[in-house]
């Protein structure tokens, strides 16, 4: 049913069930069928994942091009469960040529690639620039720092800055901050919600149950306002409570007495000590109002404890609102900015890509016509991971999904809705996922497509293909408590999970918590250069685990399932956050000779390859900073030591005749040691004349780099480095491979800064500590037979043979400082208990509950990445928490699986076994088992000369100097420059409209691209540059048939040529070559025309008349900021001659 293409269906598809089999075998139905490929929208949660579908379709398609006959057909037997005729068997081997031939391929992206690609064609309707890039996560990062600085700086934000740093200190102001920028897309919301302060204001009165205009003034006059009845009752109670014999009814009395003697302007004065008689300090009223003897005053009292919790929650709320009201203006002012500064860059964010989106397929004037073009190109929508959609991206969908069953759409042809999920998986709420839109959408659809008449699929899936009987029995249990289950199954549904590997043997053991050791201290002595480490419940743990893989992957241990020793590449370790404990077992790994790949997140600057390129930067911009260069001598870069290493890394150097010729502890000490006052620069050069010592090496290698860091660029200079200078090669030998991805995308960085910013290797130094960029690592990590360590999170999607959890006993916790309500999505504020008034109560504990929910979620993620063996660990925390991970699946298994004893260090408190009963299934063929295929012969010959020229003459490059640009102080320049610049993109886009659309077209680009430019100036720009492309010397040049952006490339007076001419039209008798001209001055006669300008004409003129040898060829030059058209022909007739 899934798999059918002429039905829609919705699959909810457990851990393991081969969802991403179902979601490709549907696409290779729909194609089987004749469904073009242009009309298929496969839309995916990450790249990743999106480039491995396509992979796989076009890979199962090539092998039907392909394979035998009979191969062929047992294929689609399998994908059809029926045999194929004659015309389909023809059908699929013609496939992949037809996937080949079709523009862009097969529509497999992630949704905010499709977003993308739909505003690059709708830009004008979508409101946003035409040529806009997307901005990465470091940009974007960058870009709102910037605006953070202007905000925080500007005068007019002093008052609420005023209000939200009395309230917080350094550390907790900028971790607000990050929350708030964290949070724009609900900061736009709000923009865009509520276009007045009135409004706002009104807003929040409701959702904090607030008196409108209420002030803290008129609360507490309206409670110190005591009727008549109100004060009899109270003075009663306060003679009452003054007779009694007891201290505390007493003291009450005199406090009530007082506060009724007093004059009403005095009262709000002894507010707080009148109403902590009935409250406590944590806003609950007293759970003894009064003694025994003064119980006949008790009815009274709570009722005036009732009054005044409700004043004192009131004025609370009050403080909430101003305080969160000030943090907003804050925050829309961040926000405004960063769009502001987003805009004159011309880029957009992810955010912006599925805000804009949405607004253009839901609310923009030109919505309509936009869903027609596209409901003409897009047949059938499959959505993968449909759990982890948040609602905006659902509305997108939803969106382009309305015509397929409403109207002449449903009648005209096929076409389908399909999705796949679990909503037991969805794990990203931060990322705005939704676990419950997962079944609103499903009833949502199923009704759509109901109500047209067509069939819709339920289809649940609960077989695993992936976990054995062992490991899936622990899923079934764990989920048969309320607790772990709350949030990943209805209390009524059945969750029973059903193994396809019964056959296979595996286990899951859960071992005794690591205890908390009164001996826990440091080591007591250590080297000054040697680290330290605590002996700590995590670091024990981590030793344990440590151990135990190393009798897996050294012991020579069997992976019963496919009879083959364990892999170290067979392990994944899922920790639920990152913490110390996997710096701990990547340490103990390593030390006992386990490879490890790392964690799957790393920020770049804490890579100790990086820190040593950093501090090499350090040094070679200050020679005298001694730190720098004792680091650096340390370093890879000046080679190995054999103290930089174990005995069992140096015995393996020694045996691959690896050199450790490096400067070792020894070495640096002797050049540091009884120096004077000399640096310890000065005391490395006496070692130029002893270039055969480790020093005279380290001297001459950083002299070299002395000499060059001047005149290059940061990029240039650590290509350098690391290329010629072998300090790849050196990082890998003593780091290994998995030190790469840190190197390539420091490169990256380097790279990056070069082309965006002046040339500074200090610049690009404290850019990059002060950016804190985070690399993303491959998950897989195919291609390093290593344990991998990442967080829960990372592995969804991901399996392994064995897994260990590690981190199980700790509960999460509420760490956020604002909150947004559910309801309207308002912020709320508050900094500390003792301000948070019962609302922001409401909603951390609604938070807590969501929390608390995915954490279950996250555990059915965590035990389903196993494929044979699940190991689950934990140590002692604070607080002894019940309702946690470990706890969760210790209970369940108890009864159910055997007391495995704990007769050692690393034995286990649980086993559940499951026995090999069939034979094992053969290993694949790993690639490090294959030999090599030799280099062929044209990889061993030496690289050909370069060819003459060494490069291309590029016109708009010539060899005379280019006319000095004026400079943008002088008056006027500016706006003149930015004006050219939308002349520029009017000349692009405009010709492709009628006449008739051309100028409401350029008034709306205007709008966009230049929203502070006056309405008057807009409109006279835009009616020239539309009269402009009617002009008597650009007749024909604007037509369709034109040409816009033409490459050009040939040979020119032995010079290769290659450029791109702006506009080419071309007649019956003649060609015309226009060339636009941005930020520059117009000459005000022909011939004061810049020679660059002339012989870039010149150039092009040459290679049209090579092509056009019958034409006479005539050369323009459009100024856009006049805008003005000039021909300079015979300008350029006469340069020729000369």
């Amino acid at each position: 049913m899934a798999a059918n293409p002429f039905e829609s269906a919705w699959v909810a598809a457990s851990a393991g069930s081969g969802k991403t089999k179902v979601l490709s075998d549907r696409v290779l139905n729909l194609l089987l069928t004749g469904t073009p490929p242009e009309k298929i929208l496969c839309l995916t949660f990450t790249r990743t994942a999106a480039a491995q579908m396509a992979n796989k379709i076009s890979e199962r398609l090539g092998r039907w091009a392909a394979e035998d006959e009979s191969d062929l057909i047992r294929d689609l037997t399998d994908l059809r469960d029926a045999p194929p005729d004659a015309d389909l068997i023809a059908r699929a081997g013609r496939l992949f040529a037809r996937l080949l031939d079709t523009a862009g391929g097969l529509k497999v992206t992630t949704l905010h690639g499709f977003c993308q690609s739909l505003l690059k064609r709708f830009p004008l309707e979508a409101g946003v620039s035409p040529h806009f890039d997307v901005l990465d996560e470091a940009g974007a990062k960058d870009l709102i720092a910037r605006a953070q600085t202007d905000v925080l700086g500007a005068p007019a934000y002093a008052d609420c800055l005023k209000t939200i740093t009395m309230m917080t200190d350094e550390d907790s102001f900028l971790k607000l901050l990050a929350e708030m920028t964290f949070h724009l897309s609900k900061l736009r919301r709000i923009d865009e919600r509520f276009k007045t302060p009135e409004a706002l204001k009104a807003a929040y009165e409701s959702a904090l149950s607030l008196p409108p205009g209420a002030t803290v003034e008129s609360l507490t006059r309206d409670f110190c306002d005591i009727s008549e009845e109100r004060e009899s009752a109270l003075k009663t109670a306060a003679v009452v409570l003054s007779a009694s014999k007891k201290p505390t009814d007493k003291q009450k009395g005199a406090v009530v007495a007082a506060f009724l003697a007093a004059d009403e302007a005095d009262r709000p004065e002894r507010l707080n000590e009148y109403t902590d008689v009935f409250l406590t300090q944590s806003d609950t009223i007293r759970s003894r109002l009064v003694c025994k003897e003064s119980e006949t005053v008790l009815p009274d009292m709570l009722k005036e404890a009732d009054l005044a919790l409700t004043c004192r929650q009131r004025v609370k709320s009050l403080e909430t609102m101003a305080r969160s009201t000030d943090l907003l203006k804050i925050g829309a002012a961040i926000l405004n900015r960063y769009t502001a500064l987003k805009a004159e860059r011309g880029v957009m964010d992810y955010d912006d890509l599925i805000a804009s989106a949405k607004r253009l397929l839901e609310t923009s004037d030109a919505a309509a016509w936009v869903l027609f073009k596209l409901d003409g190109g897009i047949d059938h929508i499959l959505v993968d991971e449909a759990q982890d959609t948040s609602p905006d991206q659902w509305a997108i969908i939803k969106a382009l999904a309305d015509e397929f069953f409403a109207g002449a759409g449903r009648e005209s042809r096929n076409r389908t809705i399909f999705a796949v999920g679990d909503k037991k998986q969805s794990i990203f709420s931060f990322q705005g996922a939704v676990p419950e839109e997962f079944e609103r959408m499903r009833l949502f659809f199923k009704q759509k497509v109901e109500s047209a008449g067509q069939k819709w699929n339920d289809v649940p899936m609960y077989i695993s293909f992936r976990s054995v009987q062992a490991v899936i029995d622990t899923v079934n249990l764990v989920l048969k408590s309320p607790v772990p289950r709350d949030g990943v199954a209805a209390p009524d549904e059945d969750a029973t999970h059903v193994s396809f590997r019964k056959k296979q043997g595996g286990l899951v053991e859960v071992w005794a918590l690591e205890e908390k050791n009164p001996d826990d201290t440091r080591q007591p002595f250590t080297k000054p250069v040697e680290r330290t480490f605590s002996q700590t419940p995590v670091t024990r743990l981590a030793q344990k685990i440590a151990r135990r893989i190393a009798r897996m992957v050294r012991g020579g241990e069997i992976l019963e399932s496919q009879n083959r020793p364990i892999r170290a590449g067979d392990i994944m370790v899922l920790v639920r956050r990152r913490n110390a404990f996997i710096e701990d077992l990547s340490r103990e790994l390593k030390t006992l000779g386990v490879p490890v790949s790392g964690v799957d997140r790393l920020k770049i600057t804490t890579h100790v390859a990086v820190k040593d390129l950093m501090v090499l930067g350090d040094f070679l911009l200050l020679p005298e900073d001694d730190l720098a260069l004792a680091t650096v001598l340390r370093s890879p870069l000046c080679g190995t030591a054999a103290d930089d290493l174990t005995d069992a890394d140096a015995g393996a150097a020694a045996r691959a005749g690896m050199p450790l010729t490096g400067v070792s502890e020894r070495d640096l000490f002797d050049l540091a040691f009884d120096r004077g006052g000399r640096t310890l620069f000065d005391r490395l050069k006496t070692y130029e004349s002893r270039p055969d010592t480790p020093l005279g090496k380290a001297y001459l290698f950083l002299k070299d780099l002395l000499g060059r860091v001047d005149k290059m660029r940061p990029f240039e200079l650590y290509s350098y480095v690391l290329g010629p200078k072998g300090g790849r090669a050196a990082f890998v030998a003593r780091l290994g491979e998995q030190a790469l991805d840190a190197l390539d995308e420091f490169m990256a960085l380097a790279l990056k800064f070069d082309m965006s910013q002046p040339p500074s290797l200090q610049n690009f130094l404290i850019s990059l500590r002060e950016n804190d960029v985070e690399i993303k690592r491959d998950p897989e990590q195919a291609a390093f037979d290593a344990v991998r360590i990442m967080t829960v999170h990372a592995s969804k999607g991901l399996q392994a043979p064995i897994v260990f959890l590690p981190d199980t006993h700790q509960l999460p916790t509420v760490k956020d400082r604002t909150f947004w309500t559910d309801d309207d999505g308002l912020l709320l504020w508050s900094p500390s208990k003792p301000t948070r008034c019962e609302r922001v109560k409401d909603e951390i504990a609604a938070e807590e509950r969501k929390q608390r929910r995915e954490y279950n979620r996250l555990l059915y993620v965590a035990l389903t990445r196993a494929a044979d063996r699940l190991y689950v660990a934990g140590w002692e925390s604070k607080g002894s928490p019940t309702e946690d991970w470990y706890t969760s699946v210790r209970n369940a298994l108890s009864g159910h699986a055997p007391d495995a004893g704990n007769d050692g260090p690393d034995a286990p408190v649980l086993r559940l076994t499951c026995e090999q009963t069939e034979p094992p299934a053969p290993a694949p063929e790993r690639l490090e088992n294959r030999a090599p295929a030799p280099l062929p012969e044209w990889a061993r010959r030496p690289a050909p000369d370069e060819p003459t020229p060494p490069r291309p003459l590029a016109p708009s490059r010539p060899d005379v100097d280019d006319p000095a640009a004026p400079s943008p102080l002088t008056a006027g320049r500016v706006k003149a420059v930015k004006r050219g610049i939308l002349v520029h993109s009017l000349l692009e886009i405009l010709p492709r409209l009628g006449e008739s659309d051309r100028f409401a077209a350029a008034r709306r680009l205007i709008a966009v691209r230049a929203p502070d430019l006056p309405d008057d100036e807009a409109g006279e720009l835009a009616r020239s540059v539309v009269s402009l492309l009617t002009a008597p010397e650009c007749a024909g040049v604007f037509r369709p048939d034109s040409l816009a952006e033409v490459p050009v490339s040939g040979v020119v007076d032995d010079r290769v040529v290659n450029g791109k001419i702006d506009r080419v039209a071309v007649s019956d008798g003649e060609v015309r070559l226009f060339d636009y001209k941005s930020g520059s001055r117009v000459p005000e006669t022909v011939d004061e025309t810049p020679e660059a300008y002339v012989y870039q004409m010149a150039a092009y003129k040459a290679l049209m008349r090579g092509i056009y040898p019958d034409k006479t060829v005539r050369c323009f030059l459009l100024w856009t900021e006049a805008p003005k058209v000039v021909e300079i022909t015979d300008l350029v007739s006469r340069y020729e001659r000369t």
